[in-house]
């Protein structure tokens, strides 16, 4: 291929993140190699004066390229192909430099290590690689474990490590107590699922293990297991972003969901794409929190969460002096509302769903009412088993309302609604908790 082909190849190419693949005459791979950018990346090969890659564009016959979502999902590309063609060219122009391959110990929490010599480590270790870019692979690896925790101390202890409490390791596995811990079993099924996801993605199985993920999200929902749910909900939110590198993603089906269900239900002449809910946490009017959570596309948007600290109503009742007289909980919901929408930055929901009946529902809509804003409210009131059963929906038409059961919905809808206020539930008591915490010292 001469410099003139090279160029009317790379005329075609994008300026997309993706693998490229030079062949020669019959086909076969000679060279592999990924990109931020294809398009300037091949162009940089146009230009260079490295003996060994002029040859190895002379004797290239084709260029052709797989584009990716991310320099990532670029990389663990590179590698399978690599790993199933073993290019000559790849193996020449590495110089000096050596790949690096991913091992995992084999212990009942194992641990993860690079190394460029597999062949030298353990018998009972596994190995994945060959990987090209050591920079990428450590920031994958990074971004991994803030979705999947595993273990790197060097050694057991008996207090939970810093990686604990910050999310980046499940405890037990370090600790030298751990047999006494009563889930131990349950821990260890839960760290192997994190060591098997790792290894699912870096082995380029990212779309088994999501179907996977989304499998059991339905199958948890169904079971009222919400907390789990968006435990899952939001491993594939954090995964989407780490392989489409924070770009916005399009949920075509769940916005058509969303325009054929909740908006039809609502009589709303537009998609419900963002969903505010609220819930009010406390004991007798005792620290009484609010809490707001933001879902987007069906997907909780955590950066727009807000806690609420109720301001309570204080008043003199006879020589007593001054006592306490807690707002009730559609007093709580009103000032919450009114404090939330003084924030006119934060970006205003489609629809508010209430954790409550008529009565947490007519708050609402007399306070947006008062600031002058429309948006549709709708409540979610429980059965006696404290779990929600139905909507309150005040009619936009005529006075009064529908009380809906949400085995009317669809079972997306349904369990959508049930996981913002779930969510929303979650998020007011650990509020409240804090702040319990927090007036005994």
């Amino acid at each position: 291929m001469d410099i003139n082909a090279l160029k009317k190849y790379i005329s075609k190419t994008p300026d997309n993140p993706g693998i490229y693949r030079f062949q020669n005459k019959q086909k076969k791979d000679i060279y592999i190699g990924k990109a931020s950018s294809i398009k300037k990346r091949l162009t940089s090969y146009g230009k260079t004066t490295d003996s060994r890659i002029q040859k190895m564009i002379m004797e290239a016959e084709y260029l052709s390229f797989i584009k990716t979502d991310s320099d990532i999902e670029a990389l663990i590309l590179e590698s399978q192909l690599i790993k199933q063609r073993r290019p000559q060219f790849n193996i020449m122009l590495r110089d000096d430099k050596q790949y690096f391959f991913v091992g995992f110990t084999n212990e009942t929490f194992p641990h993860l290590f690079l190394t460029h010599q597999p062949q030298l480590g353990p018998v009972s270790t596994s190995f994945i690689g060959p990987f090209t870019d050591g920079t990428t692979l450590k920031a994958t690896l990074k971004y991994l474990r803030n979705i999947f925790p595993y273990c790197t101390c060097k050694q057991k202890h008996h207090n939970f490590c810093l990686n604990y409490h910050i999310g980046k390791c499940l405890g037990v596995c370090c600790l030298k107590q751990s047999d006494a811990i009563s889930n131990l079993q349950l821990s260890i099924s839960n760290y192997g699922k994190n060591i098997k996801a790792i290894k699912n993605i870096l082995s380029g199985k990212k779309n088994s293990l999501i179907k996977e993920l989304k499998k059991e999200m339905e199958t948890v929902g169904k079971k009222h297991d919400f907390p789990r749910a968006i435990e899952l909900r939001n491993k594939l939110e954090r995964l989407e972003r780490v392989f489409y590198n924070a770009q916005v993603i399009k949920h075509s089906e769940i916005i058509k969901s969303f325009d054929s269900g909740l908006s039809k239900l609502l009589k709303i002449n537009k998609p419900i794409i963002k969903i505010e809910g609220y819930d009010i946490s406390n004991i007798q009017g005792t620290y009484a929190t609010g809490a707001m959570v933001s879902f987007t596309n069906g997907i909780p948007d955590k950066r727009h969460y807000r806690k609420f600290n109720i301001r309570q109503n204080f008043s003199t009742k006879n020589s007593g002096g001054q006592v306490r007289k807690p707002f009730g909980d559609t007093q709580m919901i009103a000032q919450i509302l009114k404090r939330r929408f003084n924030h006119p930055e934060w970006p205003f929901p489609d629809l508010i769903l209430i954790d409550g009946g008529k009565g947490q529902v007519s708050s609402a809509l007399a306070t947006l009412k008062e600031m002058n804003i429309n948006i549709p409210v709708i409540g979610l009131s429980k059965n006696e088993k404290h779990i929600g059963h139905q909507l309150v929906i005040p009619k936009r038409i005529s006075i009064g309302w529908q009380i809906l059961s949400l085995t009317k919905l669809s079972v997306y809808d349904k369990n959508l609604l049930l996981t913002i206020d779930s969510e929303a539930h979650r998020f007011a008591i650990s509020h409240y908790r804090e702040l319990h915490r927090k007036s005994f010292h």
